[in-house]
């Protein structure tokens, strides 16, 4: 079974909409999104699912530590102010309570966090969540459930939510794929192909449902070489990569530019070499704008490489860069 928690948050229950000041209801809408794994980011209650680091104090865990990783947390998301954080490697549903509590020193109630939702398989150790400026709803969570390829390793859902914007709506998709960690026979990218397909049919169906746009993010732990390249046929600009289920979904990632090159830097850097496996994907009536792998702070050395979290030392802030963009829809 899967968890799913849908709230919104102690401190900010009178949310003001982000949304273009002076625009007729109906107009064209705009948000900016970030999205950040945050390293294997768990509280300080001991569950008994934690992975071993974290499991108790004499593990080198303490409450002293997640206060101060809550703070840096904070910093960070002051810092990118977007309107819309999507996070992946979260442990449950009541941190989202502890970060707007920490965001909620403001008059302002246009940029106070009210929104959130969580999603994650029962007895796992992490999950997804979005945290949220502007309303949310119509969440539902998507999860393979594979018997006849061998055994199923355990994978996080794929979480779907709508962020509201006056009468426009974003349909956002969360995504945690199975990681390459560990993986001596590549068995590990049959999965993720498994979890592709998901996304292209849930997505696909998602706008030819409802219209709109729609936006797939998080950690794929796919570089965007591994996706398929959809420039070369009869598909054009906007799209560039082809997600594989169904028919296909042609969708848009600004990982490219114009000119078709890879931008710098990427978001995860392994053994001295760039990885762009965190990603956000458009498709329907947007225009994504403004990407960035952000390097402009202390979550960065001077080189733009991500400064990771040391449990022991309590230092760090996570093994990715976070990213983010701005949507028009």
């Amino acid at each position: 079974m899967k968890r799913i928690a849908l709230m919104a948050a102690s401190v900010c229950l009178a949310v003001v909409s982000s949304c273009a000041a002076g625009k007729p209801r109906g107009a064209e809408a705009s948000l900016t999104v970030m999205n950040w794994n945050l390293q294997t980011f768990f509280d300080a209650t001991f569950d008994g699912n934690e992975y071993s680091a974290f499991r108790n104090e004499k593990a080198g865990w303490t409450r002293a530590k997640y206060e101060a990783r809550l703070d840096r947390l904070a910093e960070v998301i002051r810092t990118l102010d977007a309107d819309v954080l999507v996070f992946e490697e979260l442990e449950k549903e009541a941190q989202l309570y502890d970060i707007a509590n920490r965001l909620s020193g403001t008059f302002n109630v246009a940029k106070r966090y009210g929104y959130a939702c969580f999603a994650g398989d029962d007895g796992s150790s992490i999950g997804c969540a979005v945290l949220s400026r502007l309303p949310i709803g119509e969440v539902s969570v998507h999860a393979l459930d594979i018997r006849t390829a061998g055994k199923q390793p355990r994978m996080r859902p794929l979480l779907q939510v709508s962020v509201f914007c006056g009468s426009r709506k974003l349909v956002v998709f969360v995504n945690h794929w199975k990681s390459k960690s560990g993986d001596t026979d590549g068995t590990s990218a049959a999965w993720r192909r498994q979890q592709e397909d998901v996304l292209a049919r849930r997505m696909g169906g998602a706008l030819s449902a409802q219209g709109g746009a729609a936006l797939a993010c998080g950690d794929f732990n796919m570089n965007i070489s591994e996706f398929a390249d959809c420039t070369g046929g009869a598909l054009s600009y906007p799209a560039n990569v082809l997600l594989r289920g169904g028919r296909g979904l042609p969708v848009y990632s600004p990982w490219y530019d114009e000119q078709g090159d890879l931008r710098e830097p990427g978001s995860y850097y392994f053994r001295d070499e760039w990885e762009r496996i965190d990603h956000f994907f458009l498709a329907g009536d947007a225009e994504l704008s403004a990407f960035a792998a952000r390097t402009d702070g202390a979550w960065a050395t001077e080189a733009g490489v991500p400064v990771s979290y040391q449990v022991f030392s309590g230092k760090g802030y996570s093994d990715h860069l976070p990213l983010t963009c701005s949507i028009r829809f």
